[in-house]
């Protein structure tokens, strides 16, 4: 299960994959030729996917949360973008880049413009770090959410975007920040002895 976010940016492109993401994408298909099925969240960086995840590695994608429930858990994978309280202005601005107009616009744009506009967007938002300086305040509004999320009935809730790590548990329920691909690769695992998480060199 991806969380979101797995790439830096993603647009469907019909003849063009950024280079460094062509070895990437190879390994994903790799691992749905082995029999493991890939369910994708879509974040805010790779939203932008009109079916060619699926295309290249069989991967059920989903555009909103993934609810897994049966017997003995219900979980909730979240990105999580726009949850944070003062996110208006974010709000607003992810209806207008995923809405149709916005996207048809990107379409007709040069690809080759159109990645160089989204590095520059990226370097800028770089500075923004989610774990630093706005951590504490931001842990204890998705710890509220996650409140929110265990009286509807969800056990555990699982939060992208914010590049936080870390389980909490509560009364048997938990919360869990998914971390950080693009620089630490966290991963989380959920196994018979609960639920892990460390980078991917931990494996």
């Amino acid at each position: 299960m991806i969380g979101g976010d797995f790439f830096d940016f993603w647009f469907n492109y019909k003849d063009m994959i950024p280079a460094g993401y062509v070895d990437l994408m190879d390994q994903l298909d790799g691992l749905n030729q082995a029999g493991i099925s890939i369910h994708f969240v879509l974040g805010n960086h790779d939203y932008w996917d009109f079916g060619y995840f699926q295309k290249k590695f069989n991967a059920t994608v989903y555009a909103e949360n993934l609810e897994i429930k049966n017997d003995s858990a219900n979980i909730q994978v979240c990105h999580g973008d726009g949850l944070l309280k003062n996110d208006s202005g974010y709000r607003f601005m992810k209806k207008v880049i995923r809405s149709q107009f916005c996207i048809y616009l990107f379409r007709h744009f040069h690809a080759d413009w159109g990645y160089w506009l989204a590095k520059k967007i990226s370097k800028i938002s770089g500075a923004y770090h989610h774990h630093d300086t706005k951590s504490k305040s931001i842990r204890n509004e998705m710890i509220e959410y996650a409140h929110t999320q265990w009286k509807s009935g969800f056990t555990t809730v699982l939060l992208g975007h914010y590049h936080q790590t870390g389980i909490i548990e509560e009364n048997g329920n938990f919360l869990i920040f998914m971390g950080d691909w693009l620089r630490h690769y966290t991963v989380t695992r959920l196994d018979g002895d609960g639920w892990w998480q460390g980078s991917w060199n931990e494996l």
